[in-house]
């Protein structure tokens, strides 16, 4: 998850959203990913509440090319 530097969140509803934040904790430590979160009508399936997109920067060093088939 350090990898992570940008989160687009969409939500059914932010107040309960922003009342759960103490959860990105959890997963994130200082420096926190830049974070865009958007209230959203409903998602594709009325069950869902969050939808998250996120982009991460690997470095050199680490990338695994995968094996050719």
């Amino acid at each position: 998850m350090s990898d992570i530097i940008s989160l687009t969140q969409y939500v059914t509803d932010i107040e309960a959203f922003m009342a759960a934040g103490l959860v990105r904790s959890e997963f994130f430590r200082a420096p926190f990913p830049v974070t865009t979160t958007v209230e959203v009508s409903r998602l594709y399936h009325p069950d869902l509440m969050v939808g998250i997109t996120a982009i991460a920067e690997i470095p050199k060093d680490r990338i695994v090319q995968p094996k050719p088939t």
